[in-house]
């Protein structure tokens, strides 16, 4: 199982100058696991015995935004189901483009599935952001 799944994510639909935030989550609030990559890079001006010498780097990949998520944004996470977790997390994988285009294959139906509701101005820290805005 993934280090750091996530019960949704937000997404900023934007019309003119109003940005509204949006909950995603699954239909069934399973968990989301997002297809990342790291590397770690070293910073050649300084000694390698130097405590910043490396420095860790992360990024999530994102794709073409499906189903009804595509009326928020254009673009989207790469949302893994379960069954490619361990394949996506298999240290011995090579991390190529064939990866990463069956990660993407393998997202599409639950990326199809997602959905969403708006949520009020995201401020604090606690189960209130999630919460729907009421009509």
């Amino acid at each position: 199982m993934p280090d750091n799944p996530a019960d949704f994510y937000y997404e900023w639909h934007t019309e003119g100058k109003t940005k509204t935030p949006y909950a995603i989550h699954s239909p069934h609030d399973e968990i989301l696991a997002f297809a990342g990559l790291y590397t770690w890079w070293p910073d050649k001006s300084l000694p390698e015995d130097h405590a910043d010498y490396w420095t860790l780097t992360t990024t999530i990949l994102t794709r073409a935004a499906v189903g009804e998520v595509s009326q928020l944004h254009d673009r989207t996470p790469v949302t893994l189901p379960p069954s490619f977790w361990n394949e996506w997390l298999d240290a011995g994988q090579d991390g190529d483009q064939t990866l990463v285009d069956a990660a993407v294959a393998a997202a599409t139906p639950v990326a199809e599935a997602l959905e969403f509701h708006q949520v009020g101005p995201l401020t604090g820290d606690g189960p209130e952001l999630v919460k729907p805005v009421q009509s």
